[in-house]
């Protein structure tokens, strides 16, 4: 008798298993240097203590990742998921750190307590599964994508900050990476199709160095070796008000988590349960209060990968467990971790904006196979929750007389589709999944039938 393995569990040979994995390192680890680096800058930081903190959170990010997919007890969603920590903390972190007499310490001990508190609300989270049905996972996926879209465009352009912005060099660069990628994926073997942006980013790169784009200085500077240890930057505090920042964050962290875990499940065909969902929120929490020790921030999944998993069609979760396994190792060679860095923005720009385009076809692709003839509140609760929720995206100002706490909210495109479309859904189809035999909800037909 022989058992089926589902994508998401198998193991690949140890040549593909490599190479997709340091697709997946090249994707991440690019994007998430600048969370490091924005906050040592804002609080000071010599170059040694940045090299540090760069060096922590990369640690931290691979351990995290493995947690998430590996999995342990009631630790980890066991998905194709990368955890890394995200911009929604920066301005939090920042917060915390200037307060008088708090520093770095104060933010070691704030992530710290916001795990542990993560972590004791981790089966509320779970039991909140049931209001993520169809027509709530496909607006949040679809919101993913369309998030991510600004920054694909902003590297294709030449980074942000770039004074030559929009160069037709750069945006040359972008269009041959694309091309590679979709000549690959069309001519090219399978593990070259898998391959196509890694490959597509590196021919991007070179012939970006080659044009004069980017610098190599930084991996220059950069030291041979460093050993992230724990309470590197001194002994932990604690206090109410910096756990108290850090908190409101962590929560509206989970709210995107959950809808993440759920979205992810449907885009690699594997049911996600209640239990699955308070695992994976638990592994954030566990993750966040290691991190802490190693003066890193809160962990949640990172969205990057995401379209890498979808466009690559490899959903094994074993992969992306590999590449945390690298993340753990590049932590201690910073060198190795500054090329990637290194990579210009125009190249990684390219292969962006088809990864992330990828993630809103998904879920467009989900949105298509919601039943809006038999339930049209469904076309509505699209509607609305994709009009609200990219006004972060599209118009971020609009929010901007609001207060604070509700700013840290709704910065995030993905936060507010879960918030919105889970209301909606709610008040509109109850609980069940948006379908009309199942909610009780008439729909056009059946109202024509009745009058």
């Amino acid at each position: 008798m022989t058992s089926t393995v589902h994508p998401v569990d198998e193991i690949l040979s140890a040549r593909r298993m490599i190479a997709l994995a340091l697709q997946h390192v090249a994707v991440s680890y690019v994007g998430s240097v600048a969370v490091p680096l924005i906050i040592a800058n804002a609080l000071g930081f010599s170059q040694r203590d940045t090299v540090l903190l760069i060096s922590a959170t990369f640690f931290c990010s691979g351990l995290a990742t493995l947690v998430q997919t590996i999995g342990f007890w009631r630790f980890g969603v066991r998905l194709p998921i990368m955890n890394g920590v995200a911009f929604s903390s920066v301005s939090a972190i920042i917060a915390i750190g200037t307060m008088p007499g708090v520093g770095i310490a104060g933010i070691c001990g704030a992530v710290m307590m916001g795990g542990l508190f993560i972590m004791a609300i981790a089966p509320l989270a779970g039991r909140l599964r049931r209001f993520f049905p169809p027509v709530v996972t496909g607006c949040i996926i679809t919101a993913i994508g369309l998030q991510l879209l600004p920054v694909a465009y902003q590297w294709a352009g030449g980074g942000h900050g770039s004074t030559d912005f929009g160069d037709p060099a750069f945006l040359a660069v972008a269009l041959l990476v694309l091309a590679v990628i979709l000549v690959l994926t069309r001519l090219g073997t399978p593990l070259l199709r898998n391959l196509s942006v890694l490959i597509g980013m590196t021919v991007g790169g070179l012939v970006a160095w080659g044009l004069g784009m980017g610098s190599l200085a930084a991996v220059l500077e950069a030291p041979w070796l460093v050993v992230p240890t724990p309470f590197q930057f001194g002994v932990p505090t604690f206090g109410f008000l910096p756990f108290l920042t850090i908190a409101i964050v962590m929560v509206v962290q989970t709210v995107e988590s959950m809808g993440l875990f759920v979205s992810i499940g449907d885009m690699v065909e594997k049911e996600v349960t209640p239990a699955d969902v308070a695992d994976g929120v638990r592994a954030n929490g566990l993750a966040s209060s290691v991190a802490g020790m190693f003066a890193g921030f809160p962990f949640i999944a990172h969205m990057e990968n995401v379209g890498l998993v979808i466009l690559s069609g490899v959903r094994s979760r074993w992969v992306v467990a590999l590449c945390g396994l690298i993340l753990c190792v590049v932590a201690f060679l910073p060198k190795f971790g500054a090329v990637l860095a290194a990579v210009p923005a125009p190249a990684l720009g390219g292969a962006a904006i088809a990864m992330f385009g990828i993630v809103a076809a998904a879920g467009i692709q989900a949105l298509a196979k919601v039943d809006y003839v038999n339930n049209d509140y469904n076309m509505l609760i699209v509607a609305l929750t994709m009009g609200i929720a990219l006004i972060p995206t599209l118009l971020p100002t609009l929010f901007g007389q609001l207060p604070e706490w509700a700013q840290s909210i709704l910065h995030s495109s993905v936060v507010v589709a879960c918030l919105v479309s889970v209301t909606l859904n709610l008040v509109l189809n109850g609980t069940g999944d948006g379908d009309a035999e199942d909610t009780h909800l008439p729909g056009p037909d059946a109202r024509r039938a009745e009058a």
